[in-house]
């Protein structure tokens, strides 16, 4: 689906109230996890419905849903297997019935922009993998045309191929989250916890990263007024984004990536470790991911590593997990006694 072809064919007849209103259905419906039901939409102010008069929003939301087929996105009511009659209506997208228009693009840009996308795709570790394998099916299709008999032997491996690559929600939501990421606009976002816990965030995105198979959106969270790290497979639904913002200078993506030290809830404890003369400096910044201040001594010419940790135990272990590079626990006594606990027991088990 090309949203911004859309949202240009809107505005070609004016973004009044009714156009902003179908923009935002197309929009959260389409970065949603799961099919919406009636009342979610119904009740939802910031979409343009939530008034008084839920007649009067069900018959909007129904002159919507036309509007939106007469631009090809098709918006159908789905029900679960098993479900009842009375049961509530849920709603969705039918992407095997929605068009959508690739753009006018010449064969030359297509394989400037393919060998981009390969060399992205190069690299092991990117949150949007398969947006932009979905990307490289459409690129390779306009750099390397088919024969119409090909074409006809192709058409049902191609769809089959499309359908499965690009289309989760998952890659939906991601693609909205980088593209208010990118245009710095905030977003507001269903997240759901490690606890289950569900909640509604609007959130500055100042930083994204990938780690252990996961993608995180480091910014400003407005619900705590602070600066929080959200996960992006727990985020379940994205409305459309509003509102400009400008990341601080002082910001640091490297500041916000997570060690093995934490992951612990509570309190952080500033500790330090120490690393030998001879070690150097670019090594230990591998190891310890930009995190934290390393300073050193200019009488011993050891390197001192501080960094804040949740998990004072899973300090100690980071350090002896690493300790035939000669780092060692310095500062506070907590961690050095954990430090010694573990090769304690270590010796005890090995006789």
């Amino acid at each position: 689906m090309d949203i911004d072809s859309f949202t240009e064919s809107l505005q070609q007849e004016d973004l009044n109230e009714t156009a902003l209103r179908v923009l935002n259905l197309l929009f959260i419906l389409n970065a949603s996890s799961t099919p919406l039901s009636t009342e979610q939409i119904l009740q939802d102010s910031d979409l343009g419905y939530g008034s008084a008069n839920r007649a009067s929003d069900l018959k909007k939301f129904k002159r919507d849903r036309e509007k939106l087929a007469e631009h090809g996105v098709s918006i159908v009511e789905v029900r679960p297997a098993g479900a009842k009659q009375t049961e509530e209506s849920l709603w969705t997208i039918d992407r095997a019935n929605t068009y959508a228009t690739l753009g006018i693009i010449t064969q030359k840009d297509a394989g400037t922009l393919l060998r981009a996308v390969d060399e992205c795709l190069a690299r092991k570790e990117i949150p949007y993998r398969r947006a932009l394998i979905n990307i490289r099916h459409r690129l390779h299709a306009l750099t390397h045309p088919l024969k119409q008999s090909d074409s006809d032997d192709a058409d049902g491996r191609d769809a089959d191929a499309h359908a499965a690559i690009g289309t989760a929600p998952s890659d939906r939501i991601a693609d909205a989250l980088w593209s208010a990421y990118t245009l710095k606009r905030k977003v507001r976002f269903a997240y759901r916890d490690a606890r289950g816990r569900d909640t509604s965030r609007t959130m500055a995105i100042w930083g994204i990263f990938t780690q252990h198979g996961h993608s995180y959106y480091v910014g400003l969270d407005e619900q705590s007024g602070g600066v929080r790290t959200f996960r992006g497979d727990r985020i379940t639904r994205v409305w459309r984004p509003s509102g400009n913002y400008t990341i601080p200078r002082w910001f640091n993506i490297h500041d916000y990536l997570f060690m093995p030290f934490d992951m612990a809830g509570g309190m952080t404890t500033a500790v330090s470790f120490r690393f030998p003369d001879g070690i150097g400096q670019a090594e230990i910044e591998s190891l310890t991911k930009g995190r934290g201040a390393l300073e050193r001594r200019p009488d011993t010419g050891a390197w001192i590593w501080t960094v804040k940790v949740s998990d004072m135990r899973a300090a100690a272990q980071f350090a002896l997990a690493h300790a035939q590079m000669g780092m060692r626990p310095q500062s506070p006594k907590q961690l050095v006694d954990a430090w010694n606990t573990m090769i304690d027991k270590a010796v005890e088990s090995h006789g």
